[in-house]
Parts: C-alpha cells; structure tokens; sequence
C-alpha cells in the first residue's frame, strides 16, 4: 500500500485549523472517533485487487465472515477498494457491519468525522460542566436536541463548551430571556443544517447516484470532503454574525430614536405573498417548484436588502419584511409584486410593534397580515400611517374594511403603480 498525494482542495484559517486536528496516532475510531488519516494530505491508495494478492487472502475472510463482502458478487473488487480504505482509517469491522445494515458503509467516514472525539454519558457530562442533568436536559431541548436515551454515550466536548457558553451568559440575562434565545439559535442552525444536506444532495450525491457510476469508495471520499468542507463552513459563522449584529444595533438605535418605551418600537411591517402559488405549484413538477421558490426568495432577499430592510421570514409562497421608514417598504413591496414571475399582492402596516427573538408581534403586523389577504394581484394595500408618512408615492383610497380581529373597520389606501 502506498500513500498517494489528494486531490487539492478548497482550504482556508478555518479548514486548516480543522485538518491539523485531526493528524495524530492510529487511536482507531472505536475509543475515540479519531482516524489517523483524515484531513491529512495523504491517503492510502487501495491500488488494484491483483496488487494486493497477500492483503487479499488476509481481509477477505474476515469481512467475508462479517456479512462485508461477497467474494461472488460482480461488485466485490469495488467493495474490497472500500473496505481496504474504511480499514486503513481504522475503522473497526463492527462499525462497517452496523453502517452496512444501514446501507451507509460509504457513509461511515464523513458520519464518524462530523463530531469526532470520545463520547460520555449525561452524567458523566454533569460531572465535567458541574451542572444539573436535569438542567442539561433543557438546555438542550431548548437548543432544539432530543432526549438521550438514558445512559447513552452520546455527549462530546462540544456539548461541554456550549454548556459553559450557557452558564456564562445566564449571569447576565434572565432564564426566560436565554431559553428563548437557544430556541431561536437551534431552530436557526438547524435550519441551516438542514439546507446544507440539502444542497449536498441535489448538487453532490444525487448527481453521483442517477448519473454515471460512481464507485462505493469514490461516493465515500466525496462524502468525507462534503463533511469537511461543513465544518470548515462553521468558520463562516462567527465573522458573518459579527456584522449581523452591527447592522442590527445600528437599524435598533435608528428605530428607537426618540422612543423611550423599550416593550416596543415603531416599524413597518410588510407582507407579500404570490396569488396564482397554490395553483401553478399543483401543476409544476419538484424542479418547477423548486425554482420558483427560490427566484422569489432570492427576488425578495435582494430587495429587502437593497432598501435597507430586514427579511423576517419566508415561508414558500409568501414572505414577512421590516422597516424603519415606510417610505422603504413601499418600494420593497412594489418592487415584488412588479417583478414576481406570477401574480403577487402585499399589504404594509406602520406602527407600534413587539420585538422578540427576531420576529414581531402585535395589532400592528396582524393588520399587514390581514389587509394582504384583501388586495387584489397586483395591488399594494396600506393603513393610514403608510400613507401619511410617505410624501413620494401615491395612494388611491381603497375604503374603509371590516378585518378579524379588530373592533373598529380600518381605513385603507392602495399604492398606485405597484
């Protein structure tokens, strides 16, 4: 077996801190999860079975007894490449038999390398962080984590310095406060994780599986790279909330000027939403769909962005802004329901709204709720706020409407030339 130079890869701070993590002794991965091999620069090259005469007489019996391969098969060259490789990582047999009842041997790899280190128990967790089991537990429900079964070695010591991140920030801001916080981060990142797989499978693995063969070994080593080049990808994450949270301090200042009441602030709520989406989605096939989705996500992310305004939340076929100025979220919501590919209609309230973990409340984002859902495609309705503070634009009367959840019927104006 000789050691062959791999494919060069992207590489950064990040991913090189992360690759020289890994270089160490052949610990195996049965006491540690730590492979001796991955992220180095080498890997072993399997080379060809006739290569291998002696490696072959050796292995084949064991993963043979193993259920790991069938001498028989058309594709038992191609399974003995993987299983040479799996074992030089040291990988051991019973690891390779569980992932293969699976049917995620090529798998395994990138599985194990995703959160490598020794595992404990909760209570040998509890015992590290000096914290309560029980308050671990909800630490991480609220962190978007399902119960561990009990006595499970399933902790590592990521779950260690996010638990002392926890108790850290728990000096200084209230337990309901902080749980609601670790919602919206889990829900957040969990979100972000969920996108990532996605991306992998249509753009990686999909591509690898229906187009032309691909061997075990090779959708192993690219499933190995996908994983590396997520937590080199975590890198990402501390910069880009940094900024985040200048833009977001600046906008919070600019909003609360002149405001001394800290329960709420005064913004402009918008939503739009596409009219003909249930329709055409019935009719259009998943990559239809799928681009649709994304060309009024993108549609709306670049918009709101543009104008100054923060994208609250998309969901499919409709999307949730803010402003600061009403002004702006005129041209973000007429700029939408001009450019959307089918028919779109929005509605803009400005008021008094509650902030919280990153969404708003209030009467004030239930009336741009409502008030979307009675425009017609392609019309921009508004309350009287809107109107009065934008000088630039203007309004058709539109009546005065009845709407759930409000005593009173509420005047309203249409944009022109939305």
């Amino acid at each position: 077996m000789r050691a062959v130079r791999r494919p060069a890869r992207v590489r950064g701070p990040g991913r090189a801190r992360w690759s020289a993590s890994w270089r160490g002794s052949r610990g195996g991965w049965a006491d540690a999860y730590q492979p001796h091999t991955l992220g180095a620069t080498t890997v072993p090259d399997v080379g060809s079975p006739s290569d291998r005469p002696n490696h072959q007489t050796s292995d084949d019996a064991r993963w043979v007894a193993a259920g790991l391969l069938d001498p028989a098969s058309p594709t038992a060259d191609e399974r003995r490449e993987l299983l040479v490789w799996l074992d030089s990582l040291g990988i051991p047999v019973e690891q390779m038999v569980a992932a293969c009842a699976e049917g995620q041997l090529a798998s395994l790899p990138g599985d194990l390398a995703l959160r490598p280190g020794a595992r404990v128990t909760l209570t040998e967790l509890a015992a590290r962080t000096g914290m309560d089991p029980d308050e671990i537990t909800r630490v991480r429900r609220a962190s978007g984590f399902p119960r561990v079964e009990s006595g499970a070695a399933a902790y590592t010591d990521d779950d260690v310095v996010m638990l002392e991140l926890y108790r850290l920030a728990a000096t200084m801001f209230s337990g309901e406060e902080l749980f609601h916080f670790l919602r919206v981060v889990g829900t957040s990142m969990r979100r972000i994780a969920e996108a990532a797989g996605e991306m992998f499978l249509r753009d990686v693995e999909g591509p690898q599986v229906q187009g032309p063969h691909v061997s075990e070994l090779g959708r192993a080593r690219t499933s190995l790279d996908g994983i590396e080049l997520g937590r080199a990808a975590a890198g990402l994450f501390e910069p880009m909330f940094r900024a985040h949270m200048e833009l977001a301090v600046v906008a919070t200042r600019r909003a609360r000027t002149g405001h001394d009441d800290y329960s709420t602030v005064p913004l402009t709520v918008g939503f739009v939403d596409l009219t003909g989406f249930t329709e055409r989605a019935g009719r259009a096939g998943p990559d239809e769909l799928l681009r649709l989705v994304q060309t009024f996500e993108s549609l709306a992310n670049d918009l709101v962005i543009e104008h100054g305004g923060r994208l609250v939340k998309l969901i499919g076929d409709e999307v949730m802004f803010v402003t600061i100025e009403p002004g702006a979220a005129c041209e973000i919501a007429g700029g939408l329901v001009h450019a959307a590919d089918t028919d779109a209609r929005g509605g803009l309230a400005h008021g008094e709204v509650v902030a919280s973990g990153g969404d708003l409340y209030g009467p004030v984002v239930n009336l741009a709720s409502r008030i979307t859902d009675l425009a017609i495609p392609g019309e921009v309705l508004v309350n009287e706020a809107v109107m009065r503070s934008v000088t630039d634009r203007t309004f058709e009367p539109a009546g005065r409407r009845a709407l759930k959840g409000f005593a009173e019927p509420v005047r309203l104006w249409s944009l022109a030339g939305a």
